[in-house]
């Protein structure tokens, strides 16, 4: 090995060392950032489920009294307020149809294509520790 490939050498494992050295003070400082934006945001995280535990592509769920529509689109998951916006009816979904209806205002919401006239209030979601959760806002906008 020449000089300059052993300075090289010894440069990138340097960085590598203190990289792993400072990584788990970064990553507690990052979750305690996200701890305060979240309340800050007055965003509360519920559980949803385990990872495993999706047995269809769509479903609904109750959290904490709530309906909640989970949908799984290829890897990625993704979860609604079961509620419609325009007059407070629980949605009713089809899941041979991946859609979902609200029988009160008859507009419908296609979860495959996310098109309809059904406007529906998207809720954020987070896997941590192979389970996933959903988050609220408890302040109103």
């Amino acid at each position: 090995m020449n000089r300059k490939d052993f300075f090289k050498e010894i440069g990138s494992s340097l960085l590598e060392t203190v990289k792993s050295a400072a990584e788990p003070f970064i990553q507690e400082d990052l979750e305690k950032i996200e701890t305060a934006a979240d309340r800050a945001l007055g965003v509360e995280w519920m559980p949803l489920m385990q990872e495993e535990e999706l047995r269809s592509n769509l479903e609904i769920r109750y959290i904490a009294g709530r309906p909640i529509i989970v949908s799984k689109f290829r890897s990625n998951i993704q979860a609604w307020d079961g509620i419609c916006l325009g007059c407070s009816n629980i949605i009713t979904i089809s899941t041979l149809y991946s859609s979902g209806k609200c029988l009160n205002c008859d507009k419908e919401f296609n979860f495959q294509t996310l098109e309809g006239t059904l406007k529906l209030d998207p809720l954020a979601v987070k896997k941590k520790d192979h389970m996933y959760f959903v988050g609220y806002r408890t302040v109103k906008k």
